[in-house]
């Protein structure tokens, strides 16, 4: 009778035991979970010329030099290019660590820039999570070259050296191996080539990020235009839309960035509204990007 009591009890202590988990694990998942903000979208600020959605973090001084060649087409007398070169330097400092505000130089056009750069939403996971991250790039530009039309009877304006350029980013990080954002965005110039030729230019870019391993990826971005495709150069070249491959090398405090594109403007509206040449025929053109990041809030180590 004992042994069949002392049975009895064990089998409830354990039932109750078994209860008590089960009421806990329930508890446990109605309690509602947190979302977790997805980081490192991108290697990067840029995808490679244009904007990606990454920032710089708040009190960080970002330096990048942007370079490209010539067309590979030129052949051997320009040596496939490597004689001719495109500069662009550009300093972007971190506000917060969801504002940023920038400065550069362009040897294209002689061209100065501000620019400003506001992540408006961040993708996180889990349930609640936000899907996609969003953000918002604008520069204002000036291009410093000398008016070619110096003559008494036609008068040049400063604000006819003024261009805008403003651009929504919209990104989505899939798991850890593949990053893609699709931008639309509006260039302004205040003074045309021809009086045929439109004021504004809108174009959606695209581009995306493939992991290869932890210091390598490769990306891609393709800014197709939606109006203005009858445009020409001053000459008469024509224009095409800007495409570019390329690979990211990170190595330490660096970020390398090889490439092969279609365009020699590095300033967006360059790159959107004077691409010349086109993959086709090998009018492409070598470059490359490096960025060094420098900190200046003493709470982190570098």
């Amino acid at each position: 009778m004992k042994k069949l009591l002392y049975t009895l009890l064990l089998i409830f202590s354990a039932n109750v035991i078994f209860a008590q988990d089960d009421l806990l694990n329930s508890l446990q998942n109605e309690q509602p979970q947190k979302p977790v903000k997805v980081f490192a979208t991108f290697k990067s600020t840029r995808v490679i010329t244009g904007q990606s959605i990454e920032h710089i973090s708040a009190r960080h001084l970002n330096f990048v030099i942007l370079h490209r060649f010539g067309p590979v087409n030129d052949g051997v007398y320009q040596f496939f290019g490597m004689d001719q070169a495109s500069l662009r330097l550009v300093f972007d400092y971190g506000l917060t660590d969801n504002i940023q505000i920038g400065v550069a130089r362009s040897s294209f056009g002689k061209t100065y820039d501000g620019n400003i750069k506001i992540k408006l939403l961040q993708q996180s996971k889990g349930k609640g999570g936000m899907p996609v991250s969003i953000g918002y790039y604008g520069n204002m530009a000036i291009n410093t070259l000398e008016f070619t039309n110096k003559s008494t009877t036609h008068e040049n304006f400063f604000t006819s050296r003024l261009s805008y350029f403003n651009q929504l980013i919209i990104s989505k990080k899939f798991g850890d191996k593949l990053s893609l954002q699709i931008a639309p965005c509006f260039v302004h110039q205040n003074l045309v080539k021809y009086i045929s030729d439109p004021n504004n230019i809108y174009a959606i870019g695209a581009g995306g990020s493939i992991k290869l391993n932890r210091s390598f990826r490769f990306n891609f971005e393709y800014y197709p235009r939606l109006n203005g495709r009858e445009t020409k150069t001053a000459s008469g070249d024509k224009l095409y839309d800007y495409l570019a491959l390329g690979f990211d090398i990170e190595t330490g405090g660096h970020v390398f960035q090889l490439m092969v594109s279609n365009g020699i403007g590095m300033l967006e509206q360059h790159m959107i509204t004077n691409s010349t040449t086109q993959w086709t025929d090998l009018g492409v053109r070598l470059g490359f990007n490096i960025a060094r990041n420098f900190s200046f809030d003493h709470k982190v180590k570098e």
